[in-house]
């Protein structure tokens, strides 16, 4: 019997996803390049500053007593549990909100990178993605003031917090893929996110506690970014794993992350052309 022959389509298919793959590699490799880079851009932001990157925790904390102030009159709770209400939803929501704008622009930010080198772009993806890290870091700081409000003793869940912390940076990954070379080609799509982002912020719990039914409780559910904030949020404040949000959380990740591959691989060759 003879064997069938073998597509001669085949490497063609996979070529782009080898080529993804070995970009992603050499990226990883090249971790000291991508972490400096994200270093100097904050650098860059804060310098000549008398308190350089302490501004990142002044002006969150800052930010964050008013936020209290303000809506804190409108809680029906504790004025302690609003607070740690609002400081952890919004230190997770600024990170989530920075990822987002920065992985808009990581193509465009690397502009001279890209046309005068032959850097891989997964470098300079990692470079927004560890520059937000860095950012987070600070506000985590705050973030970790603000547990001395928590009236309930510390439990077990509480550690899930820390797969949440994980689960943000894949998620980071995957969209900075996604985002950064769609809005290069398409420049309008950032100024479309930097709006919805905006919107989406009062559709997400962070200065409204959502009931356990009725209308609020709809639109928090409705909403994934409320699910992305509540995995790090609920084990922190009330000593409980919000497992249906983690399960949307993970199903997103996974989706996420074949569409990250797909959109670099389909997209990388045309990169240069649209910065």
């Amino acid at each position: 019997m003879p064997v069938p022959a073998v597509p001669r389509t085949l490497p063609r298919a996979i070529a782009p996803l080898a080529s993804t793959l070995d970009d992603w590699r050499r990226s990883l490799h090249m971790s000291p390049l991508w972490t400096n880079l994200a270093l100097e851009d904050l650098r860059d932001r804060y310098r000549r500053t008398a308190l350089g990157l302490l501004w990142i925790v002044i002006s969150f904390a800052l930010f964050v007593l008013v936020k209290i102030l303000v809506f804190g009159q409108l809680a029906a709770v504790p004025a302690a549990e609003f607070g740690l209400f609002v400081t952890l939803g919004f230190g997770v929501w600024s990170y989530i909100n920075s990822m987002v704008l920065d992985g808009c622009t990581a193509y465009m930010q690397a502009r001279p990178w890209i046309l005068g080198t032959a850097t891989p772009y997964p470098v300079f993806l990692l470079q927004a993605v560890y520059r937000n890290i860095l950012g987070f870091a600070f506000i985590l700081l705050v973030m970790a003031v603000a547990t001395l409000w928590k009236s309930e003793p510390w439990r077990l869940p509480a550690l899930t917090a820390l797969g949440a912390l994980v689960a943000y940076l894949v998620t980071s990954v995957w969209l900075s893929a996604i985002l950064a070379p769609l809005c290069a080609r398409y420049r309008d799509l950032y100024h479309m996110m930097q709006t919805g982002m905006r919107l989406i912020f009062f559709a997400t719990p962070i200065l409204w506690m959502p009931a356990a039914s009725g209308r609020l409780a709809m639109i928090a559910n409705a909403n994934p970014l409320s699910h992305f904030v509540a995995i790090f949020r609920d084990p922190l404040m009330y000593n409980r794993v919000p497992m249906d949000s983690w399960r949307i959380v993970v199903a997103i990740n996974i989706v996420g992350l074949l569409g990250g591959i797909v959109a670099y691989a389909a997209t990388r060759r045309r990169v240069a052309h649209w910065v």
